[in-house]
């Protein structure tokens, strides 16, 4: 399994479909080249908009932590180009690609009105806040990390591997199966993201498929994990307070979390123990202790 493979299986999880009154919140939209970008808002207060990962995920598997950012935030969910309803007409290098989803962002704080946001991204949602940082700080005021890609490509060498220790022979024999479908190769995979493998199992069942944008995946990708892809120069004098949160469990390597620690001068890191990727599944009362209280510590404002 190559590192962009495990990569897609590591990140392939999603909730039960939720309804549609929980699902919307407030919704809006902006026009974009040829489709609108969808977005909907939750609660009231300093703004975190929340990013979701993949790439190419819909965004609803992160209901749940922007219905906890909501209770003290103004939490923002966006359906990132090329995901839910923000399809453009046709997929290719054009139209995906991440100067647009950069653009998309920008384009959406300005239709908001906001001088600053907080950017809260999973997984391959953080790479993509650390891209908006380097290329926007002035409009950052905060990062929250949660299980974050890696900073610079090298560090992510290890992940495959770790991913299918965890998982049953039988498992990683059936991921060598070349007429294995995506969607099978997703439910199989998942144990390699997870602490408890039970919540794995539960999370297999519940995924659906039709929530994964393979295309838009294999593109944007390419973007955020170049071979010798290293975001560390762009951030060096990169000073807003930043959260890097992980599950001490979590299949990619801890060096992805300490180095990209040490790049950001003012960050914090924090592990969480019996947890895996997805934090808030299987830690959620830890994970939401952290991360309200860095929303609403003090920081220069």
């Amino acid at each position: 399994m190559n590192i962009r493979s495990s990569f897609l299986l590591m990140l392939s999880i999603l909730m039960a479909v939720p309804s549609t009154e929980a699902r919307n919140g407030r919704e809006g939209k902006i026009p974009r080249e040829g489709f609108d970008l969808f977005y909907r808002e939750y609660g009231s207060g300093a703004p975190v908009v929340i990013l979701s990962g993949g790439p190419g995920f819909d965004c609803d598997y992160m209901l749940p932590v922007a219905t906890e950012i909501s209770k003290t935030n103004r939490a923002i969910l966006i359906e990132l180009r090329g995901t839910g309803r923000s399809l453009p007409k046709t997929i290719n290098l054009e139209t995906i690609n991440l100067k647009a989803y950069l653009s998309d962002l920008e384009a959406l704080r300005t239709h908001l009105q906001l001088d600053r946001w907080t950017l809260l991204g999973h997984s391959a949602g953080g790479m993509l806040s650390m891209h908006y940082a380097a290329a926007y700080p002035g409009h950052v005021d905060r990062l929250v990390l949660a299980g974050p890609g890696p900073i610079a490509t090298q560090f992510a060498d290890a992940q495959g591997d770790n991913a299918m220790m965890r998982m049953l022979p039988e498992e990683r024999e059936k991921l060598r199966n070349p007429n294995l479908s995506r969607a099978e190769a997703i439910r199989i995979a998942l144990p390699g993201s997870f602490f408890d493998r039970s919540k794995a199992l539960q999370m297999a069942n519940e995924f659906n498929p039709e929530s994964f944008h393979e295309e838009v995946s294999n593109i944007l990708l390419r973007e955020l994990m170049p071979p010798k892809g290293d975001l560390r120069p762009d951030l060096r004098d990169f000073n807003r307070p930043v959260l890097i949160v992980a599950g001490r469990q979590d299949p990619l390597d801890p060096v992805v979390q300490y180095e990209t620690h040490l790049a950001l001068g003012n960050s914090t890191l924090r592990f969480i123990p019996r947890c895996g990727h997805f934090l808030w599944i299987e830690q959620p009362d830890e994970f939401f202790r952290i991360v309200h209280e860095f929303l609403n510590g003090s920081a220069d404002r």
